[in-house]
């Protein structure tokens, strides 16, 4: 998850998100700073190579390694490339990332104004849980389970009001459809008569006589155009 702890200058950021990394000491938490100008020293080596052309530079210690983009990254390619489960943000007021608001003033996407450190914890770990049960349903919202969205699924399952196994699209067995990488919803006698076909027609191709109760993977690929 993604969260912007924000508000002006003097109400407090630092102190409040480092109160709050040892609470969450169990995850994989980075914290990004927003700030202006240049972060790397000018005439250091790094920032040489920077200016000579250099994508990224890096550097490392005994205890630490720093690398420096030479462009400004977006937060969601510094998550995947740490593969952070919580991404705490000092500043961003002006983001569309959810808030913690500190201070005085009024911010926008704010979630939480002026919460104790505990009750951004307890907001925090149920959003990141939620976030886990989530990556493991179908996330196609068929309403099958008796939750309108996924979403919803996923915050019964949290609060103890449902399990995984009450999903039926993953309890169904038999064929599963991608497009894109997104799933797409078939009901029971859909996905039947497709499996039915595919299986019938592998089966008769030379090395396809085991299509008839195997797995089968089939991937379509986008043609090229000449």
């Amino acid at each position: 998850m993604i969260l912007a702890v924000s508000g002006y200058k003097g109400a407090g950021k630092t102190t409040f998100i480092e109160e709050l990394l040892p609470l969450l000491e169990g995850y994989d938490v980075i914290v990004i700073k927003d700030t202006h100008g240049d972060i790397d020293v000018k005439g250091k080596d790094t920032y040489r190579y920077g200016e000579a052309g250099a994508y990224a530079c890096a550097i490392i210690s005994d205890n630490e390694t720093a690398i420096f983009l030479k462009k400004r990254a977006s937060i969601e390619k510094i998550s995947a490339m740490l593969n952070a489960d919580i991404v705490l943000l000092e500043g961003f007021k002006e983001s569309n990332y959810p808030k913690i608001w500190l201070g005085d003033g009024e911010g926008k996407d704010v979630i939480m104004k002026n919460p104790s450190v505990e009750e951004a914890y307890n907001y925090i770990v149920k959003e990141v849980e939620k976030e886990k049960v989530l990556e493991k349903l179908p996330r196609i919202d068929c309403g099958e389970c008796g939750h309108e969205t996924c979403g919803e699924m996923a915050d019964a399952i949290v609060k103890g009001e449902a399990s995984i196994g009450d999903c039926k699209v993953l309890k169904r067995k038999g064929i599963s459809i991608k497009v894109d990488g997104k799933a797409v919803h078939v009901n029971e006698f859909v996905g039947n008569m497709v499996e039915s076909v595919v299986r019938g027609m592998l089966s008769s191709l030379k090395g396809g006589e085991g299509a008839g109760a195997g797995e089968i993977e089939i991937k379509v690929s986008r043609g090229n155009n000449f």
